[in-house]
Parts: structure tokens; C-alpha cells; sequence
């Protein structure tokens, strides 16, 4: 997905939220939105979303000297969604379909985000919303075939927190799949986006080997991606992106990937082309989708 004029703000807003959370200086933040406010006249709007953030958190962190902000919200929706797990992990058992119970709640849970969300209702309201909304898209029977068949997943992460979502998902994916599974992380912390050290903390690397995607962009940039990150993106049967920032990245790709997201802005509902608006869950076979 291309960036539009109306990211702009968005970038801004971002900027402010997390300087905010670095100082209450002014001076400091009206530098780091001075910073970015030149960047905008440069900004290549075909290019994603995800690769204008990446440079406005580095901006953040250069001016701060502070690399993530964002670490100690980070450590606590990981500990409130693991709280809830047991009780999340009894409510796909008790499910008429636990894939797809697990599937809707990996998808609520990313509501958890710290970009395009200055806030987001409390983890546990997300997990029971999750079990009673429909999917606005919902490709989920080719989603299960596939997974079904496949021998190699690559899953996308993206943010803390929604994580133990994430983890729930892959334990239901296991039971109905022999794939190797791998999980891939941001090389080093961008926002509230999930790292090696978040991934192990909630026991991803007990059922899925991580790896970093190579880089501190909020999404998987292949340009920028590992040549140990592109081999297994290349060799995967079924690649499950979570998350609008992999959704940007990624939409015009024609691998067999599977975007599972909820939609926090208008401009991406607009993209999608499919009649969604924001707030819907997602559920996508991205072969649907004409190149954006």
C-alpha cells in the first residue's frame, strides 16, 4: 500500500505520543516535530506507511537518545493479556470451531498498538468482544485448508501484548498442522512492536522458532529484511501477517499470505476496496487483492 496525504498527520500525531512519552520537555518535542516537519517536504509517497514511521521513530530516538519508549507499556500488556490466557485457552477449547475462535481473538488482540491508537480498551473487553463480532472478511475456511496442507508457516508478528494472542493461535495451528512454524520479530524496538525478548517472555520460542525480520521498520519490509528472513519467506507454504503495518507492507505481494488485522484508520479501510470500515476484523486471502 502506497502512502497517502492523509498519513501525514498521522505521522505527526505518532511523533507526539511517543515523545511525550520519552519527556515533558518542549523544547525537546517541539524539536523532534521540527525534524519531521522536514522530512515531510521529502517524503516519497509510494513507498508504505511502515517505511515513513520507521523514520519518524528514528527521529525520536536520535533527538531522545531513548530506543524504546514504549518498553515498559510493552512489558505490561504482555503481563495483562498472559493473565488471561488460561481463561482464553478454555474458551477456544469449549468452541465449536477452535481454530476459528483463536483466529478471531489473534485478530482483536491487535487492537493492542501504540501507533496509530494513542489508547485502546482494556485487553480483557478485546478478548470477549472477539468471541461474539463476526469478521467483516472472512476467508477463513481457505485459510484452514491451507494451513491444513502446508509444511512450512511463516507468521508475522506484530505488536506486545497481542502476542499471547498470537501464541494461543499457534497452539490451535498445531493441532491440526505438522508445519514447521517460524515467528518473526523486529530486529531492535519500534513503538510497542514485538522483539526477540517479547516473544520468549510470553513463550513464543516454546512452540514457534523466532526470528528477526532484520530490521526496525513496524512491518516486514522485504528491502529490508535478512537474507535468513527472505529464505523463509520465500520458502513458506502459508505466511499469516498480523496486523496493519504488515498489511501495508505487504498487500501488493503474491505470495500465499493470509492478512489478519483489525482496521484502525480509514485510509487503509479505503485501500482494502472490500466495503470494510474502520474498526472491522479481518480475515484476508491477499491473492484477492489487486496490486495498491
Amino acid at each position: 500500500m502506497k502512502t497517502y496525504f492523509d498519513c501525514i498527520p498521522c505521522f505527526f500525531s505518532q511523533a507526539l505520543r511517543a515523545i511525550r512519552v520519552v519527556t515533558d520537555d518542549e523544547k525537546t518535542q517541539r524539536k523532534v516535530l521540527d525534524y519531521v516537519a522536514k522530512l515531510v517536504p521529502e517524503l516519497p509517497l509510494d513507498v508504505t506507511p511502515p517505511e515513513i514511521a520507521q523514520r519518524v521513530y528514528q527521529i525520536v530516538a536520535e533527538v531522545t537518545g531513548n530506543r524504546d519508549p514504549y518498553r515498559e507499556e510493552k512489558r505490561q500488556s504482555n503481563q495483562k493479556a498472559l493473565s488471561l490466557y488460561h481463561h482464553l485457552k478454555e474458551a477456544i477449547g469449549d468452541s465449536s470451531d477452535p481454530v476459528l475462535t483463536a483466529c478471531k481473538l489473534a485478530i482483536a488482540g491487535n487492537s493492542i498498538d501504540m501507533g496509530p491508537l494513542s489508547s485502546y480498551d482494556d485487553i480483557a473487553s478485546i478478548a470477549d468482544s472477539a468471541l461474539v463480532s463476526p469478521l467483516a472478511v472472512n476467508d477463513y475456511e481457505e485459510f484452514k485448508k491451507n494451513i491444513v496442507s502446508a509444511t512450512h508457516i511463516l507468521y508475522l508478528g506484530d505488536n506486545a501484548g497481542e502476542i499471547v494472542f498470537d501464541r494461543l493461535l499457534i497452539e490451535e495451528i498445531k493441532q491440526i498442522s505438522d508445519a514447521v512454524i517460524h515467528f518473526v520479530v523486529r530486529e531492535s524496538p519500534v513503538i510497542n512492536d514485538v522483539t526477540v525478548e517479547d516473544a520468549v517472555s510470553v513463550g513464543i520460542d516454546k512452540i514457534a522458532t523466532v526470528i528477526s525480520s532484520g530490521s526496525d521498520a513496524p512491518a516486514v519490509i522485504l528491502s529490508q529484511s535478512s537474507p535468513q528472513m527472505l529464505k523463509k519467506y520465500h520458502s513458506a507454504d502459508v505466511i499469516i501477517s498480523k496486523g496493519q503495518g504488515n498489511y501495508e507492507a505487504l498487500s501488493g505481494e503474491k505470495e500465499n499470505i493470509f492478512f489478519l488485522l483489525k482496521i484502525k484508520c480509514p485510509v487503509v479501510a479505503n485501500s482494502l476496496g472490500l466495503g470494510v470500515k474502520n474498526g472491522d476484523n479481518i480475515l484476508l486471502k491477499g491473492q484477492r487483492l489487486s496490486n495498491n
